[in-house]
């Protein structure tokens, strides 16, 4: 597989992309062969998913600038960047980051500040093509970072994490596939051998508190094999209506500002990204899909449409996502 994909020039490093195969994933129950099997279902995808110019930026291990936003004041831009994962990394094969770079005249060589990051993978279950996120993190460098308020006043009181899933709907949307993420129950600190020292413990309650509470928010249901199914709407208005005077117009500015942000991605989307064409195909007619059962009895929201420790979540948590 790994040598087929060199052949096609969409990888260069063997002996990486080898340990991107065998090591394990962040969904603890993903045996060897099936981890195989989702490298080469995202690998063929990602060729098709992508405009030319695009793939050759991404299989060249250069970010592709999916999104220029509104910079916030003070700073000199603010962006949406698609790149491949590291081949360590358990969560995912693609990186959606967003990157902030503060103004000349507030700090003299800035560098870019990635404020979150959301890993995520395109493989099928149950022969559904689906956007599965393996982890939703926030700021990690130590010391390229930004204050809580700062961030929240640049992104007009949205949580990172929050806003990157937002994102992810609109991903998912367009490339016409089901959104799912991981069911924390599923994470590898939560289970046998990591859980036996106390420190895997506690870091595997923050990530599955985390994880609950950013699903919780987005009212997804529990799926087959391990999977939370999460609906590609989300109340725009933010249920601005049922709050207090002073709530419901800061829920209405957060509304608005991520409505001109939605519109914004729906049209510079289609700059760098295409929808790849139905794969089954029987005598030039689209054959339909095979009956779903990744979430059995919901299909509403999809009619348009032993190794290494996976990373914690940092800036997720119950207390801080409404």
């Amino acid at each position: 597989m790994v040598f087929e994909l060199r052949s096609r020039g969409i990888i260069t490093d063997l002996p990486a992309e080898y340990l991107r195969a065998v090591r394990p994933y962040v969904h603890s129950g993903t045996s060897l062969s099936t981890r195989v099997v989702q490298l080469i279902d995202h690998a063929d995808w990602l060729e098709a998913a992508l405009k030319p110019a695009a793939f050759q930026q991404i299989t060249s291990g250069q970010p592709l600038v999916l999104a220029t936003l509104p910079a916030p004041r003070g700073y000199e831009y603010m962006r949406l960047q698609l790149q491949r994962s590291p081949p360590q990394s358990p969560e995912g094969e693609l990186l959606l980051a967003l990157v902030l770079l503060r103004a000349v005249e507030v700090q003299q060589r800035a560098a870019p500040v990635e404020v979150a990051t959301l890993a995520f993978s395109r493989f099928r279950i149950d022969g559904q093509g689906c956007f599965v996120i393996g982890g939703v993190r926030g700021q990690r460098h130590p010391v390229l970072r930004l204050s809580p308020v700062e961030l929240s006043q640049a992104l007009n009181g949205w949580k990172p994490a929050v806003l990157m899933v937002r994102v992810a709907q609109e991903l998912a949307r367009f490339w016409g596939l089901r959104l799912v993420g991981l069911d924390p129950t599923r994470h590898p600190l939560r289970r046998a051998p990591y859980r036996w020292r106390p420190r895997n413990r506690d870091v595997g309650v923050q990530i599955e508190k985390s994880y609950g509470a950013i699903w919780s928010h987005f009212e997804a249901a529990r799926g087959a094999h391990g999977w939370m199914v999460l609906p590609l709407n989300s109340d725009d208005k933010l249920a601005a209506t049922a709050l207090s005077p002073e709530k419901r117009a800061r829920q209405t500015r957060r509304a608005d500002y991520w409505l001109r942000t939605r519109n914004l991605l729906r049209t510079e989307f289609k700059e760098q990204l295409q929808r790849p064409t139905p794969e089954l195909q029987l005598n030039g007619a689209t054959q339909a899909p095979e009956q779903d059962t990744l979430l059995a009895g919901d299909d509403s929201d999809f009619g348009d449409s032993g190794g290494m420790v996976p990373s914690r979540v940092l800036d997720t948590g119950p207390s801080s996502l409404l």
